[in-house]
């Protein structure tokens, strides 16, 4: 991609770019200028808004961005609700002085200004600050934090690593933008590169018809591509899907090798955690093929 595509995210708002297109958001097709002043309106909200810390849960991963960086540019820390059920919401209420997005009207959820036209500053990196929760190792969810510095040099990593072989593709999943993985590979990713942010799609039927229509790339994880369904016409997708993705848990060996079989693309694994972020990744173009360093990581081996 030529750099100049390139936005930081730290800058993603601060000059409209009409004809950027930024996907389909809620069923419309957005372009840069129109998702910049959805962010201005919730900018416009949070900041009339008391509280430091708040919560966000959306459906759609546009929708939520631009409340994300609304949220941002007001100063916000942003807790992101692993979902919208009751537990999750009741738990995070203590934490947090309010929720944003498609949560229950008892929790009174926020709701965007009227959009106007207005200025957005360059965001300070160390002071965007973003908390997402992990199950961690002991089953209970635990808050991790992380700022806008760390998020950008993961994406800077991810475009690095990946980036020459995404041109103009259209960028699908099936996870959620509302945890780590997805929020980087579906959301800030897509943004600073400019490739357009498609719904979440959960049904491998819904998959097969709109990766064939464009080029496109899949960020998936184990669990869903351990069960793709032979009788669907997956040589449709051959030449159309540059890359498939794979997180959130190891990708069994005979899993990998049916994807790079029926999808006509070589699964790419990213290993890391919420907590250290991307460590390493692996494309299963052979069969059990070695781990490599993402940019920007290094490590050792001890004992």
């Amino acid at each position: 991609m030529p750099m100049a595509d390139w936005i930081a995210l730290d800058r993603l708002l601060v000059t409209a770019r009409p004809g950027r297109d930024i996907g389909i958001c809620e069923g419309v097709a957005l372009d840069h200028s129109a998702l910049r002043l959805r962010a201005l309106a919730w900018r416009d909200a949070f900041a009339a808004a008391e509280g430091r810390d708040w919560a966000l849960y959306f459906d759609d991963a546009i929708a939520f961005a631009a409340a994300l960086f609304g949220a941002w540019h007001a100063g916000k820390r942003v807790f992101l609700a692993a979902d919208n059920l009751p537990a999750t919401l009741q738990a995070l209420q203590p934490q947090v002085s309010g929720f944003a997005g498609d949560v229950s009207a008892d929790y009174r959820p926020l709701t965007p200004a009227v959009a106007a036209e207005g200025v957005l500053q360059v965001l300070d990196e160390r002071a965007c600050e973003l908390c997402v929760f992990t199950s961690g190792s002991t089953g209970q969810p635990s808050a991790i934090s992380k700022r806008m510095d760390q998020l950008a040099r993961e994406v800077d990593a991810l475009q690095a690593a990946f980036g020459a072989q995404l041109d103009g593709v259209q960028v699908h999943g099936t996870v959620s933008h509302q945890h780590i993985y997805g929020l980087l590979f579906r959301v800030l990713w897509p943004l600073a590169a400019g490739r357009q942010i498609q719904p979440r799609r959960f049904f491998h039927e819904d998959l097969v018809g709109t990766l064939a229509a464009a080029d496109s790339v899949l960020v998936a994880t184990p669990a869903h591509l351990k069960r793709l369904p032979e009788q669907l016409d997956w040589a449709s997708l051959h030449g159309r899907l540059r890359a498939v993705f794979s997180s959130g848990g190891p990708l069994p060996e005979e899993a990998a090798r049916q994807v790079r079989q029926w999808l006509g693309v070589a699964p790419t694994e990213v290993y890391g955690s919420s907590e250290t972020g991307g460590i390493a990744w692996r494309r299963w173009d052979t069969d059990m093929p070695p781990w490599q360093p993402l940019p920007g990581v290094q490590w050792r081996i001890e004992e």
